[in-house]
């Protein structure tokens, strides 16, 4: 176990030597243990369904990893949801995340609780450098805005009338700075219209939109969540558009949700 000091800051990560295996994405792998891997703090682009770069991403992260030993930072936060282990990947001294960032295949992706004295600065400084130079997804439209919607959850789990909630889209802070979210908007393909609410998000972190009714989460230590407020689902599960807009009317980004 190592003791990381980052400005003043300390706290405790646990590093282990492994072996990958195969790589499914730009951000997930598999050790030879049979254990897989979702990279901590970044995000890249998805295979499925296809995404701007992200075979790009994906053979990067192939190349980077390669057939030789790998060393992973385990924070607090030991898996996440799907049961993969959330860790970060260095080779030679060497970060995957702020290779891939590096690259524009990546962007800040951060998810709390946030360790104590993380720091990011090397990957923000890679963000900007890259988003400047419009390198990889930073050329693509749906990058363009300050937020980029990461998923977009349109068929809940079970019945949607009964799972209002299990309609989510997961959106992420993609500027250089935080956004308050006052007088932001949200619609669906209908041009039915939510208007978001007051909450400031630092740069990096994102924002759960669940369809249903619930109270707000508007402190970035925990994961942001906004609840639209609906009796019953908002989106179609064969077909639908969501669309973020600013203050001012200007497009964030959209995402379709289609079922072929």
């Amino acid at each position: 176990m190592l003791l990381l000091i980052i400005a003043g800051l300390a706290f405790a990560e646990t590093t282990r030597s492994a072996r990958v295996v195969s790589v499914y994405d730009g951000d997930t792998f598999t050790l030879e243990t049979g254990e897989k891997v979702r990279l901590a703090g970044v995000n890249t682009p998805e295979l499925s369904p296809m995404e701007p770069y992200a075979i790009e991403a994906r053979d990067a992260a192939e190349r980077f990893l390669g057939a030789t030993e790998v060393t992973l930072h385990l924070g607090a936060t030991e898996k996440d949801g799907y049961g993969r282990l959330i860790a970060g990947a260095s080779v030679d001294g060497k970060q995957l995340s702020e290779h891939l960032v590096s690259l524009g295949l990546a962007h800040l992706f951060l998810i709390p609780p946030i360790e104590p004295g993380q720091s990011n600065e090397s990957i923000l400084a890679a963000q900007a450098s890259a988003r400047k130079a419009n390198r990889g997804i930073w050329s693509d439209n749906s990058f363009r805005g300050d937020l980029h919607i990461t998923s977009f959850h349109a068929n809940a789990a079970g019945d949607d009338r009964e799972n209002v909630n299990g309609e989510y889209l997961r959106v992420c802070n993609i500027a250089s700075h935080p956004l308050n979210l006052e007088g932001y908007a949200l619609t669906d393909a209908s041009g039915n219209r939510w208007v978001l609410p007051a909450m400031n998000v630092p740069t990096g972190h994102t924002i759960r939109l669940h369809s249903g009714k619930g109270i707000n989460q508007t402190d970035s230590k925990a994961q942001l969540t906004v609840y639209l407020g609906n009796v019953g689902p908002i989106w179609n599960n064969s077909y639908d558009k969501a669309t973020i807009y600013d203050r001012y009317g200007r497009i964030m980004d959209m995402r379709i949700h289609e079922t072929k």
